[in-house]
């Protein structure tokens, strides 16, 4: 069986996955505004996230939400998995949007979740194990996976600590409803309409508010927000269909195909062919 300090680093675009004794150094102190993180333990072991020490039991798990400062030097000793993601690759439906946007990940403190149900051996067949095999069979099937993976873990923290009305409130209740509301009209709207004004009469808010709030809550402007959905959903077509770019391009709302190629290329750094090649 697969153990932590023996499993290869897992690192996709938008997604990393290794056991504390081969945690990369530029990991062990992490402030990127991106990614969302999940720490498992097999063992006792403390955590600095913000300055502040958390005391994690074994079998238990943290969520931190992005932006935090997280210091891991003292996993490199301990037994466990490091699992981050961004909302690029996780977001694929409304349900997603609002799961990683709840105060599971944007509370006043990070969320601690003893997960019985995760023991080691459990963890490793379940996530460890499959994610390693997954890799070995593609991009696609390897995004579906993790994804999967990724959303079991979230959803017993989600509905089990809400459940037991222990959820921790949210930096501001208002606002994260509203960064979630936006999300979902973007996956809904994304294809006609790409300029924040749109989105802000929606919502009832200046432009300039929600771009302030989005940067606040999630670290991105309202408009790379918009332009990520589209560029992920673009990618999706690319990689995981036939259909010509021409055809995508017009799937995605572009006129015209040329401009569909160079959105593609400015907010990838790749040309599609390039892209459905790779």
């Amino acid at each position: 069986m697969t153990i932590p300090d023996k499993l290869d680093n897992i690192t996709t675009a938008g997604f990393r996955f290794f056991g504390f004794r081969s945690i990369p150094d530029r990991d062990i102190e992490q402030n990127r505004a991106d990614f969302f993180t999940i720490i498992k333990t097999f063992e006792p072991i403390a955590i600095v996230v913000e300055k502040e020490k958390y005391h994690l039991r074994a079998n238990q798990m943290i969520f931190v939400g992005p932006g935090r400062l997280i210091d891991m030097s003292n996993l490199r000793v301990g037994r466990g998995y490091v699992l981050r993601f961004t909302a690029e690759f996780y977001e694929r439906s409304v349900e997603d949007t609002a799961t990683i946007h709840s105060p599971v990940f944007f509370g006043e403190r990070p969320v601690l979740y003893h997960d019985s149900c995760f023991a080691e051996h459990v963890f490793n067949q379940q996530i460890t194990i499959r994610l390693g095999r997954a890799r070995m069979q593609g991009d696609y099937i390897f995004d579906l996976v993790a994804h999967h993976c990724v959303e079991s873990l979230l959803l017993d923290v989600y509905h089990e600590v809400s459940a037991g009305d222990q959820m921790p409130q949210p930096k501001n209740t208002s606002d994260i409803r509203l960064v979630n509301h936006f999300s979902m009209l973007i996956h809904k709207h994304c294809r006609e309409y790409t300029y924040v004004q749109f989105y802000a009469d929606q919502l009832h808010v200046t432009a300039r508010k929600l771009t302030d709030i989005c940067l606040a809550m999630t670290g991105k402007t309202a408009k790379s927000m918009i332009l990520s959905v589209l560029v992920q959903r673009a990618v999706r077509y690319i990689k995981h269909t036939n259909l010509s770019i021409s055809q995508i391009s017009y799937e995605m709302g572009f006129n015209d195909e040329s401009n569909f190629r160079n959105f593609v290329k400015k907010q990838t750094g790749h040309i599609p062919r390039a892209l459905r090649e790779s």
